[in-house]
């Protein structure tokens, strides 16, 4: 009886083990920003956007260990759509869209780097025949990954299972988005529903708060740049938000710009002129949408 009750604790330990360290591997921080390069925990990629179109076919992505030690680091493609306030939600398993995840291909898959060592992830297109024209995304996910030798899980045993000790450990990952545009892709876009509210927060005077309004078989994607004139003055910039998206097939989604004004300049009696432009473009050469919006 003895044999079997240690045989059946050992067991259970065993089980907790693989419970404990599958819910550690699901608690995975996934950051999505909009800048040139992303850099989270100890991992930076560069660029942030990969779009294949007309006869791409190869594209490369930088990942860098930014940390102080040697890491691992999980390559992998995902699925993800973008819900109305701008965040990302992942795709139940089965569930059909336009997707890039079975035309896309990419290596290594994993990797070790040294502190301040790179690798590059080259990322390949694979078309299929009779492909629908428009946009197909799915997400390249880079993940740190912990080091089992120094996980207290390994440590759990027999002896210690009345006073267990249980230690949860965050995954760090930076998801970008991989684009592939098939014939004919157009998007237009508009701007809507302006809400102008005091801010919570000494950084910013108010909050701008607006929907974008996507049109088109294409996603849209560009910078935003708010100009506020006061009654027989001259336009400041106040605002500023770059690398903002609406994938397909969401039709609008939520923005929220942090307005601040310079000393002497407040933000009454004037109006808001609110741009969104393609990226490292001007309101000359490469205005998206454009509204304005009276200051009282």
């Amino acid at each position: 009886m003895m044999t079997n009750s240690k045989t059946a604790s050992l067991v259970n330990i065993n089980q907790l083990q693989l419970h404990l360290f599958s819910l550690a591997l699901l608690l995975i921080s996934v950051v999505f920003y909009s800048s040139n390069v992303f850099s989270a925990g100890q991992i930076m990629v560069t660029p942030t956007r990969i779009v294949f179109e007309g006869n791409d076919r190869t594209k490369q992505v930088n990942l860098i260990n930014t940390g102080s030690e040697t890491g691992r680091f999980r390559i992998s493609i995902v699925n993800r759509k973008m819900t109305a306030d701008g965040g990302f939600e992942e795709v139940p398993e089965g569930e059909i869209g336009m997707y890039a995840d079975e035309i896309v291909r990419f290596s290594p898959r994993q990797v070790t780097l040294a502190p301040g060592q790179s690798q590059t992830v080259r990322i390949m297109l694979r078309k299929k025949r009779g492909m629908q024209d428009g946009e197909y995304r799915s997400h390249i996910l880079f993940q740190t990954l912990p080091d089992p030798a120094t996980s207290d899980i390994n440590k759990l045993s027999d002896k210690n299972t009345k006073g267990l000790s249980v230690e949860l450990i965050p995954i760090i990952g930076i998801t970008i988005p991989v684009i592939v545009r098939q014939g004919d892709v157009s998007a237009t876009v508009s701007l809507s529903d302006f809400k102008l509210e005091q801010a919570n927060t000494v950084k910013a005077d108010k909050t701008l708060s607006l929907k974008i309004n996507r049109q088109g078989n294409g996603s849209s994607y560009g910078d935003f740049r708010v100009y506020f004139t006061p009654a027989g003055g001259e336009p400041v910039v106040v605002g500023q938000i770059n690398g903002v998206a609406v994938y397909t097939p969401l039709s609008s989604r939520s923005v929220d710009i942090k307005l601040k004004t310079t000393t002497g300049v407040s933000l009454s009696k004037g109006e808001l002129r609110i741009t969104y432009l393609e990226p490292g473009k001007d309101e000359t050469t490469g205005l998206l949408a454009d509204s304005r919006l009276a200051v009282p």
